[in-house]
This record gives C-alpha cells, sequence and structure tokens, in this order.
C-alpha cells in the first residue's frame, strides 16, 4: 500500500474556513473505475483502464484492431488519481495507482521504448506489438508513460518502497531516449522550428513529458530532470507566436502546422517548472499565453485548432482534452502568483463541462462521474464515454478545487469572439466582465 503524510492542519482549516466547497462540483471517481480491471500481463498483476465505454450501457468497447486498453490511457489516470489524492489529501484507491503503475513498466522495452495496446488473444491479454498506435516508440506514450511514473515517484517518496525503486529503474531506462533529444537543443527545422523536441517540433507531446520530468525532479532533486525540462521548455517558447496586443496573442503552437486544445500542456508545464527550479527565465512567456491567450480562446467559445496566425478556427469536435490542460494550466498560474483571476480562469475554462459550450448541454453528471466524449459537431453531442473524457474532465475539477473556483453556473453571454475587448459572463446569477489589456486580463 502506498503511503503519504496527510496536513491534518490543512483539512481542518479547509473545513472551517473555505465555506463555498461544498458548492464545488463533486469530483466523482465512479465511472472511471468501472473502466478498471486487473488483467495478468507477462505472469504479473497489473490494473488497466478500458479505451471506450458507449452509451447508454457504458459497458466497455474495444477499439477494433488496437486492443482494450493502454498507455495513453492508464498513464493519465495514474496521475489523475494522484492529483485527486493530493488535492483532496485522502490515501484513495492506491491500490489501483500502484496497478495502473505497473501496467505502464510492464509496457517498456529494455531500451526505454514503450508499447502503447493490450489486446486479449487466446485466452490470454497480450502486448499489440505491431498497431500503428502501439509499435514500441518514444513519443505520445512514452510521454504519458514518463509522466505516471514521475507523479507516483513523487507521490511516493519513499527510497525503500519497491514500487519506487522500480519506478526510479524505469525512468532510468528511457532517459538515453530523452537525451538524445536534449544533444539536439538549438537545432532548428527548415520552417524555424526547434527540432529537439518530440517529433522535432512536437511541443504538444512533448509537454506531457516535461510534466513528466517536472515530477522527477520533485520526487529526486536531481538536478538532470531539470535540466532536461529547461531544454524543452525553450523549445516551446521559441514557438510562441503573437503578443497581449498581437495575434496570435502568446500561442503557444502544438506543432509546426498550428495549435489544437488538445494536450495543451505547454504553459502549465513551464510554469510547473518555474515553481519547482525558481528558473524564472520563461514564466512571463508561459504567462503570456494564459494572460492573452486562453481567456480570448474562452472567450471564442473553445475553439478545438487554429492555424500558426491563429485563424482558421475549428469548432467541430470538441472534447474534455480541449479542457483539462488549459484548466490545468490557469490553476498552474494561480499556485505561481496567487492572483485569484487565473483561479477564475480555471472555473471559466471548465464551465465547459457543465453548458457552457456551443451545444449548450452539460458534458459531465456529477451524480454518476459519466463525461460525454465530446461534441460530433458544434451542436451535436456524443454520449459515449471512454477513458480519456473521463479523465480529462476530472482533471478540470480536481484543477478547481484546488484553487477553490467554482465553475457551475457560468454563461458566456457577450457574441463570441477571439479579438474582443471584453467578454461578459454570468456567474451565479451575477455579471462578470474578463476585461483584455496590454498585459493580460482583469477581472471586474
Amino acid at each position: 500500500m502506498l503511503k503519504r503524510p496527510i496536513n491534518i492542519l490543512f483539512m481542518l482549516f479547509l473545513c472551517v474556513s473555505v465555506g463555498g466547497a461544498a458548492e464545488l462540483p463533486r469530483v466523482n471517481l465512479d465511472h472511471l473505475l468501472s473502466l478498471v480491471q486487473t488483467v495478468r500481463l507477462n505472469g504479473r498483476s497489473v490494473k488497466v483502464i478500458d479505451v471506450y465505454a458507449d452509451y447508454p450501457s457504458y459497458k466497455p468497447v474495444d477499439a477494433k484492431g488496437e486492443g482494450f486498453a493502454c498507455v495513453d490511457d492508464a498513464a493519465r489516470a495514474a496521475v489523475l488519481l494522484i492529483r485527486y489524492n493530493e488535492v483532496f489529501h485522502k490515501h484513495a484507491n492506491e491500490n489501483v495507482i500502484e496497478g495502473l503503475v505497473r501496467f505502464v513498466i510492464g509496457m517498456q522495452t529494455k531500451d526505454g521504448l514503450f508499447y502503447n495496446f493490450v489486446q486479449r488473444r487466446g485466452g490470454k491479454v497480450v502486448i499489440n506489438e505491431n498497431g500503428r498506435t502501439s509499435v514500441a516508440s518514444f513519443g505520445w506514450w512514452a510521454a504519458r508513460a514518463v509522466w505516471a511514473l514521475g507523479s507516483a515517484a513523487a507521490y511516493v517518496k519513499e527510497s525503500d518502497h519497491p514500487l519506487y525503486r522500480e519506478i526510479i529503474a524505469a525512468v532510468n531506462r528511457s532517459m538515453p531516449q530523452v537525451e538524445s533529444l536534449v544533444r539536439k537543443s538549438g537545432k532548428l527545422d527548415k520552417a524555424g522550428n526547434p527540432a529537439w523536441l518530440l517529433y522535432g517540433d512536437g511541443a504538444d507531446a512533448t509537454s506531457e513529458l516535461v510534466l513528466g520530468l517536472n515530477e522527477m525532479y520533485k520526487a529526486t532533486g536531481d538536478a538532470r530532470f531539470a535540466a532536461m525540462s529547461g531544454t524543452f521548455c525553450k523549445g516551446m517558447v521559441a514557438m510562441q507566436k503573437g503578443s497581449c496586443g498581437e495575434m496570435p496573442y502568446g500561442m503557444i503552437p502544438s506543432n509546426g502546422d498550428g495549435w489544437h486544445a488538445w494536450a495543451g500542456s505547454q504553459a502549465e508545464a513551464i510554469l510547473q517548472y518555474t515553481r519547482l527550479t525558481h528558473d524564472t527565465s520563461m514564466v512571463r512567456d508561459a504567462l503570456e499565453e494564459v494572460d492573452c491567450f486562453l481567456p480570448r480562446w474562452a472567450g471564442a467559445f473553445f475553439f478545438r485548432s487554429c492555424n500558426m496566425s491563429g485563424e482558421g478556427r475549428d469548432y467541430s469536435g470538441q472534447i474534455a482534452y480541449d479542457i483539462g490542460p488549459a484548466a490545468c494550466a490557469a490553476a498552474e498560474a494561480y499556485e505561481y502568483t496567487h492572483d485569484r483571476k487565473y483561479a477564475t480562469l480555471a472555473a471559466i475554462i471548465s464551465s465547459w463541462l457543465f453548458g457552457n459550450n456551443t451545444t449548450k448541454i452539460p458534458f459531465y453528471s456529477e451524480r454518476t462521474g459519466v463525461c460525454f466524449d465530446g461534441s460530433i459537431d458544434s451542436l451535436k453531442v456524443n454520449k459515449n464515454s471512454g477513458a480519456e473524457s473521463t479523465i480529462e474532465a476530472l482533471m478540470a475539477l480536481a484543477a478547481v478545487h484546488e484553487v477553490m473556483s467554482n465553475p457551475k453556473n457560468i454563461v458566456l453571454t457577450s457574441a463570441p469572439s477571439f479579438d474582443a475587448g471584453e467578454y461578459h459572463y454570468r456567474a451565479d446569477g451575477k455579471e462578470m466582465r474578463v476585461v483584455m489589456g496590454s498585459h493580460g486580463f482583469e477581472i471586474r
């Protein structure tokens, strides 16, 4: 069993002093935990999480040709459950966390790469070694694996714990892969973008790798992890476009093709790095995206993607994975600055889950913990509820609980716009304005 001390004084303060705590939305893990199952992989008992669950029964459904569970989701579920325990100061579901982490480790190759999917074959659970979305590599699922392993290491913090030693060994196996990227630092591709990120210019995937390296630094104090994280953060900052007064308003692109909301953890990763290492050289850049881009994105009603100049905004297929990273970035900005405007921004972003979206339909149910898989277009809803949607909704809600800001009953009342001078909302029946300025936003 994993063990972590509970701050009793903090819990007393929370219960006595925070009058609005009971009004915050419930972070309901029920549906997520219903997707968890125990399997044997390579002779070892591990936990996995089913990829898909279809409406109306929400019984698990395999991903055709891929498998029934993957590192992508298991890793993020582990991160979410750890964050849940940290925010609420609990020891909940630690057997699930441990099982998910052991699954992630079991999907690693000897040279530090990761497979992604497992399948059922002949009554056994086996690794999908050949699928396009599962082949052993160091990209998306490896970044998420490192994120989960780093989070678990920081959570355990007990070097004599057997799982801790396994985590450290697994991360060290992958470090040559990370170091091979770091050695490219300073090199640019033909378009002038940094070439030392995952996939060359993949700031999106790299941001999740950085979150893992940050957690490893927090867990071990090893400056090597901080240095690697800083090198990747510099690459992400090098891609930043515009400023508070110029489109696309400090946006940090996802890659050389433009920006997309899903996996947009760039600002969160840089701010977390800054908070942990006290290297403030990039904090203004990260805060610029949070201050100048994210409020406009929310005021434009959460477009899913745009090009490098901020044009070509696409609203089709919005998902909770668009919301979770942005809410976490705003919450991280609050953790760094202690400015309540960022807590309010986290709530505005998370209000998407409660009907402040193009469909006007709440996607998340406090009663069941189900989060719909998103919108099919800007009006129709996909009522399935797979692992990713559930995890990312709960990530956003954990973030607003951490900063004590309520996302319910927030509605955009002004016309959606990316370049407005201010945005009008109704929050709990009261008028609220988000006013854009030359150095960011204010709440009035």
